[in-house]
């Protein structure tokens, strides 16, 4: 069910992580109570995980919470809603249900790592790694319902393992499954990232040219203050490693400004690690203390005012990097996995909407398709063609078929 205006209940997955994402959610659930009021509105996920019962007497118009449960708990709970949990897909006759190309493939969850400023571990727990068995029966269900490029998430997946198998020799695995055309890997930490990884990711060609790398600054002072190993210099090394293997590889990282103790100094220091590091897409973000992080007891505390301002500069830069590094993209030839043949939103001529192998879905930016598509493409097809124009964080590229 699509349309919030027909459906009988409608769930809110929600977001504990930082204090604008606790506002966002807390404004979704508002909204859907107050825009849908025949339907039962169900809260669910991180924030309701930590702030429950502040939740359950500040929206009491919410029908039910739940916070980060398995799947057998979250049978039950639409059980007693009296909703029917979707029955598994039949193997033997392919459905295409999903209304995309891509699928997430939950391969961790939980965190070890001693971030002071992350609320995750308080949240999810320590890390677990799910079973290689678990994976390959998930990335068949989602295959045969119709994905075809599988996006690997976890709060690290670098670090996963199952027995003798690391990340690399996953990918590979799931590579050998010939209705899989992509397999993307997203939040790489780059502590756990080496050269023997980047090479045996690089050395399988259905694993997507991109590289999400979370580095959160570059200074060697505020990162040891975040809890993070390394600096810029050696994250700027491990960039020329990975564009040495693939020289149109995509990176995306996030930054936080206004950490506390970060002065002019260290800001100008990450400022000149960005310019250097030409990111394709990267996030700022303003520190924001989190109730039982280590980082929300330092001090000094860097004024509002001024981690804005800060924001705001690191920004314009980002802007500016990611458009120069599409620009070089104009003129080459770039394939295009098909998200959308119904491009109603699009730029005049435009007969489709797709990403290449640097955009990740939902995040980045997407590829708008001109000219001819071959006949009888479909929804996760890939299509050859060239790109003829930067939109912003988008490409407009022409098919290549004549």
């Amino acid at each position: 069910m699509s349309d919030p205006a027909v459906a009988t209940h409608i769930l809110v997955n929600t977001c504990g992580f930082i204090d604008d994402a606790k506002e966002e959610s807390i404004e979704a659930l508002l909204e859907a109570c107050d825009l849908y009021p025949r339907a039962a509105v169900i809260g669910a996920g991180c924030l309701v995980q930590r702030y429950r019962g502040d939740l359950e007497k500040g929206i009491p118009e919410v029908a039910a919470w739940f916070g980060l449960l398995d799947q057998l708990e979250f049978e039950e709970l639409l059980s007693a809603l009296e909703v029917e949990p979707s029955s598994p897909p039949d193997k033997a006759a392919p459905l295409l249900s999903l209304d995309q190309a891509y699928a997430y493939l939950k391969i961790a969850d939980g965190c070890d790592e001693p971030c002071t400023f992350c609320a995750i571990p308080a949240i999810k727990g320590p890390y677990r790694a799910l079973s290689t068995r678990e994976i390959l029966d998930e990335a068949e269900r989602l295959v045969t319902e119709g994905a075809r490029e599988l996006v690997l998430v976890g709060q690290d997946t670098a670090v996963w393992k199952d027995e003798h198998l690391d990340l690399a020799g996953l990918v590979e695995l799931l590579a050998g499954d010939d209705r899989v055309n992509r397999i993307r890997v997203l939040y790489l930490q780059p502590e756990h990232v080496d050269h023997s990884l980047l090479e045996r990711l690089a050395a399988q060609p259905k694993w997507c040219r991109y590289l999400d790398l979370p580095f959160q600054h570059s200074h060697p002072a505020i990162l040891k203050a975040m809890g993070r190993s390394g600096d810029g210099r050696q994250y700027l090394e491990l960039l020329q490693h990975a564009r040495r293997l693939m020289p149109e590889v995509a990176v995306r990282s996030t930054f936080i400004v206004g950490f506390p103790g970060e002065r002019e100094e260290h800001f100008r220091h990450l400022l000149g690690f960005v310019e250097e590091a030409m990111f394709a897409y990267a996030g700022g973000f303003v520190y924001s203390p989190q109730e039982g992080t280590a980082a929300a007891k330092l001090r000094p505390r860097v004024r509002r005012q001024t981690a804005m301002a800060r924001l705001n500069r690191l920004n314009v830069l980002l802007e500016d990097c990611s458009l120069r590094f599409h620009q070089r993209l104009v003129g080459t030839r770039v394939q295009v996995m098909v998200d959308s043949l119904q491009p109603d939103e699009a730029p005049e001529g435009v007969i489709a909407i797709g990403r290449t192998e640097g955009q990740a879905p939902e995040v980045d930016g997407v590829t708008y398709l001109a000219g001819r598509l071959p006949k009888d493409t479909k929804v996760g097809d890939t299509v050859e063609a060239t790109v003829s124009e930067v939109l912003g964080y988008d490409l407009l590229a022409v098919s290549d078929v004549a």
